[in-house]
């Protein structure tokens, strides 16, 4: 990513910062999850899902000049979500409880992108993200003060 990043600075290659990332989280989790499959590392092999998906939602949303992408962060969080335990259950296929809710969040997502789009429930999504970006400090500080008057003493 560094090496992407700096020929970027110097003008040799101009390539969006985003992209780069994009390359960077992909990359990063193919050799992860290629090692973590056979030494049955879990966290690692979740985290490097995560990123995977994470890495190939930035390279859609900046090669498709995607703006605004408040509307498709559900269904990517139900794809994600599926994927992993779609990943956990290759690992491990004893474990056949993890294959149907992975398949369920699979389609829960194809759902959600086809009909909300047609309910109209992205705009609101843009409505409650927009409330949420001006008040996220008030709840932050509701959370924290809330958590430092219910410690254990």
């Amino acid at each position: 990513m560094g090496v992407f990043s700096f020929l970027n600075y110097l003008g040799i290659i101009s390539v969006d910062v985003e992209i780069i990332i994009a390359i960077a989280f992909i990359l990063y989790s193919v050799i992860t999850v290629y090692i973590s499959l056979g030494s049955g590392d879990r966290a690692s092999l979740v985290f490097a899902t995560i990123l995977f998906l994470a890495g190939v939602i930035f390279l859609v949303k900046s090669y498709y000049k995607i703006t605004d992408t408040r509307g498709t962060i559900f269904s990517s969080i139900l794809f994600i979500t599926g994927a992993v335990m779609f990943i956990l259950f290759i690992e491990n296929p004893k474990e056949k409880i993890l294959l149907a809710p992975s398949i369920i969040m699979f389609l829960l997502s194809i759902v959600s992108i086809i009909f909300l789009k047609n309910i109209g429930l992205f705009n609101l999504v843009n409505k409650v993200g927009n409330i949420f970006d001006v008040f996220w400090p008030v709840l932050l500080l509701v959370l924290g003060i809330s958590i430092f008057l219910n410690r254990k003493k």
